[in-house]
């Protein structure tokens, strides 16, 4: 096991040098400088259900390495980088499953790092998840900055430049490194499991006690087995429907041991401050989501990710020359995944005589495949370029002016 932790160690930060030395950096409003992932609250199924859900639709977001040329975005041709963001990022994950563990991290600790390991020449050739146990803000004696890992086991700490680690953080509301953890889902947690345990309480309790049986005679003689093995299958066979037959020497007293629960309307009221905490709708949780409760979801917490990583990515894998030079990352999503038929429909009718979609982006909408000769656009004659109206209205009114000196006739010279 140990010369597996060592290959997969060596595998990610081989042939990487360290800082020789570093000091903890100090937080301009004296924020703790060291990072420790919450407990793991992943165990419970909402919770659980929660993060998935997120962290699911984020992996299926799609990166894109585009250029910025004469205001456009164009794909950037035979570009390394877009395999291996859209392919596999490392040799051990392919790209959905290292997103996946981005924004698993991101959600569940607040802060999610990737290692970005480079060449020689300062390419990037594979993108790591990083796991650890705490993580601590230093810097060298130059002011660069570094975050220095700690792990278990058989390695002790990292430390890497901060320039080569992509972070996302989540609910980013305090601190200037690391966002910090909170008490609000923990509090929230323990009242569900309390909750919980009542309710499990009463399905244990359901099968128990049910009544006290006298039975005459000796206790422990045959005849008083029998009946007392006679009256717990009355009890429990179904076919009794629970009702005890009894002669005059048993005597059968129910007990009324019903359990109480906790109220339902609190188990639903925890449960939905936990989906709102996460910004997932019960919908979305169970999976039986419709056209609008999959909008107001993507726009509050899938886009903002989108956002958040087209911009960490492209000012960490990018030099700020091939920045300037236009180069950036995308995270692209449909968002008509999820939108019914008619909603695809009406949009295409509507856009597509503006020359706004192609006919082949009108077939991706409908989940169709492309035609040659599909990137052509077609415009309605009710709409023309603002150049051209521009024109129009010029010739109109000259043409107007020249009517109007007809109309009047001609002038005292002409007349002569």
């Amino acid at each position: 096991m140990k010369g597996i932790l060592r290959s997969a160690f060596d595998t990610v930060f081989g042939g990487t040098k360290e800082p020789k030395t570093t000091t903890q950096f100090q937080m301009i409003n004296g924020w703790r400088n060291v990072f420790v992932p919450m407990e793991d609250y992943s165990k419970d199924i909402l919770i659980k259900t929660c993060i998935d859900r997120v962290a699911t639709h984020v992996a299926k977001l799609h990166p894109n390495h585009v250029v910025m040329k004469k205001g456009k975005k164009q794909p950037a041709k035979n570009s390394q980088l877009q395999t291996l963001l859209a392919l596999s990022p490392n040799p051990y994950m392919n790209a959905y499953s290292f997103l996946y563990n981005l924004a698993t991290k991101a959600v569940a600790n607040k802060n999610a790092f990737a290692y970005i390991k480079r060449d020689r020449q300062r390419n990037v050739i594979s993108l790591w998840p990083m796991e650890y146990q705490s993580c601590e803000a230093r810097e060298d004696d130059h002011g660069n900055l570094y975050i220095m890992f700690r792990y278990g086991g058989t390695h002790s700490t990292r430390t890497i430049p901060y320039t080569d680690l992509i972070h996302l953080r989540s609910m980013f509301q305090q601190g200037e490194i690391f966002a910090d953890t909170d008490d609000n889902l923990a509090t929230h947690m323990a009242l569900l499991t309390k909750l919980g345990q009542s309710f499990e309480n009463v399905v244990e309790n359901s099968g128990r006690i049910r009544g006290i049986a006298k039975i005459a005679g000796q206790a422990g003689t045959e005849a008083w087995k029998s009946k007392a093995k006679m009256l717990n299958e009355n009890l429990k066979d179904p076919a009794q429907g629970g009702m005890v037959v009894t002669d005059g020497t048993m005597e059968f007293i129910p007990v009324d041991s019903e359990p109480k629960a906790a109220d339902t309307a609190q188990l639903e009221f925890v449960r939905d401050n936990i989906y709102r905490y996460f910004g997932v709708s019960k919908p979305i949780a169970e999976g039986i989501y419709d056209e609008t409760s999959w909008s107001a979801f993507f726009e509050s917490v899938i886009e903002p990710f989108s956002i958040q990583m087209s911009q960490e990515f492209t000012r960490k894998l990018f030099t700020p020359d091939e920045i300037a030079a236009g180069n950036e990352i995308v995270f692209d999503a449909n968002r008509l995944t999820y939108a019914s038929t008619d909603t695809k429909v009406e949009l295409i009718r509507q856009l597509r005589p503006l020359g706004i979609l192609t006919t082949n982006q009108s077939l991706e909408i409908m989940n169709l495949p492309p035609i040659a000769d599909g990137d052509d656009r077609v415009q309605t004659l009710n709409v023309a370029n603002t150049d051209i109206v521009s024109q129009y209205q010029m010739s109109q009114a000259d043409s107007q002016k020249g009517g109007e000196k007809d109309e009047q006739g001609p002038t005292d010279d002409q007349a002569d």
